[in-house]
């Protein structure tokens, strides 16, 4: 069997930052959100859901998290 030496990745950085979580996880409550106004027929919640996608969608815009891939 080969020898691929050391395959652990601790120490490697993932340059991930703090907004790019809170703009994922507010647009994971907006799909929670709109799944279960969807499953409830509930109109004010899917609003809510609404509202929280696109403040996940500004938040990503304006805190260019796609930088964060480099």
């Amino acid at each position: 069997m080969a020898d691929l030496g050391d395959t652990s990745m601790a120490h490697t950085s993932h340059k991930h930052q703090t907004r790019s979580w809170v703009t994922v996880l507010t647009l994971v409550l907006s799909s929670v959100l709109l799944g279960f106004a969807m499953v409830f027929q509930n109109l004010p919640l899917a609003v809510v859901g609404v509202i929280a996608g696109i403040a996940g969608i500004v938040l990503g815009f304006t805190g260019k998290i796609m930088d964060d891939a480099k």
